[in-house]
């Protein structure tokens, strides 16, 4: 019996992890060329396809991060702000979402935003801690260069 509940468990670790690397950007589905446009820097090309994206699909929390990350990458850290919020209303579990808005409030020197969007990673970093370790590595970074 307890052979039966550890490949269960298995079972529903392996899904778990498969639908999270699906939201997140795994290179498969309807946003796979929207986040090579993103990955080549093509950052306007792809807002034009995120927009015409959530004509048709209003409730698109991976779109909406995807603004977010282009926006901020074009140093539209308003733009970026609201897209990374909404993104986090449709989807509180998208932890790329709170991520990228942890790197967002880095970039503003709002360590206090930050830690609680590291919490908020925390908490949802259930299977997998990738996006929690990036944000506390990058906090590091910032960190030492501003000591220097």
């Amino acid at each position: 019996m307890a052979g039966k509940w550890a490949m269960a468990a298995v079972i529903v670790c392996m899904a778990c992890t498969a639908a999270a690397a699906g939201s997140s950007g795994s290179g498969t589905g309807p946003l796979a060329a929207i986040e090579k446009k993103i990955e080549a820097g093509a950052y306007e090309e792809a807002l034009v396809d995120l927009k015409v994206h959530i004509r048709k699909n209003p409730a698109s929390a991976a779109a909406f991060r995807w603004i977010g990350y282009a926006n901020r990458k074009l140093g539209r850290l308003e733009l970026a702000e609201k897209a990374y919020a909404h993104a986090r209303h449709l989807d509180p579990d998208l932890k790329n979402a709170f991520e990228y808005f942890g790197e967002l409030r880095l970039t503003l020197r709002d360590l206090e935003h930050v830690e609680r969007h590291l919490a908020a990673l925390d908490r949802i970093c259930r299977f997998g801690r990738e996006e929690f370790d990036e944000l506390m590595a990058e906090i590091a970074a910032r960190k030492m260069a501003n000591s220097k």
